[in-house]
């Protein structure tokens, strides 16, 4: 077992943000693309405040990096778990430019691509979104998605070419 984690085990607060906070950036992703619109900050937040809790029951068969995914994937299929009252909207600028960069048709096409790209991510089932995305972006290996999502190499290399194969018809290429 990594020393660090063994210190935040024995009750040293800082080294679980030691251990953390390197992991922060890729966790918030996940979260954000499992998490109902908007509530990535919370799926996040509600997974790190029971792994803090629960650290007593990692046993180190995994890396702590896939304990913590596996948080996070179990809280992401029932958001009732992390998601309190919902807030009244406000009124944003989201997606507003701040200014126009060389060639704006170019940026508003990219972005527009983009916005596509996630609203079909968003509609995939949560193990295919989950798969594509620790897969695609974070770079994990089938064995690490696997051990993570509590299945066979084989069902994780199957839900990525599935969430692949979606993506492509969408948005019509037929390879």
């Amino acid at each position: 077992m990594d020393p660090e984690v063994a210190k935040a085990k024995a009750g040293d607060p800082q080294a679980f943000d030691r251990i953390v906070r390197p992991l922060l950036a890729s966790l918030l992703a996940l979260s954000c693309r499992l998490a109902p619109a908007g509530k990535g900050e919370e799926l996040l937040q509600e997974s790190l405040i029971r792994a803090h809790r629960g650290l007593s029951q990692f046993r180190g068969e995994s890396s702590f990096r896939g304990w913590l995914v596996s948080i996070v994937f179990r809280l992401a299929k029932d958001p009732r778990k992390f998601l309190g009252p919902k807030p009244i909207k406000a009124a944003t600028l989201d997606g507003v430019p701040s200014h126009l960069g060389e060639d704006p048709f170019l940026h508003v096409s990219a972005q527009e691509t983009l916005r596509k790209v996630e609203q079909v991510m968003e509609r995939l089932p949560l193990r295919l979104r989950t798969a594509l995305h620790l897969r695609a972006v974070e770079g994990w290996t089938y064995e690490e998605i696997a051990q993570s999502m509590n299945t066979s190499k084989g069902s994780v290399r199957n839900a990525v070419l599935a969430a692949r194969r979606k993506l492509r018809e969408k948005f019509g290429d037929p390879q």
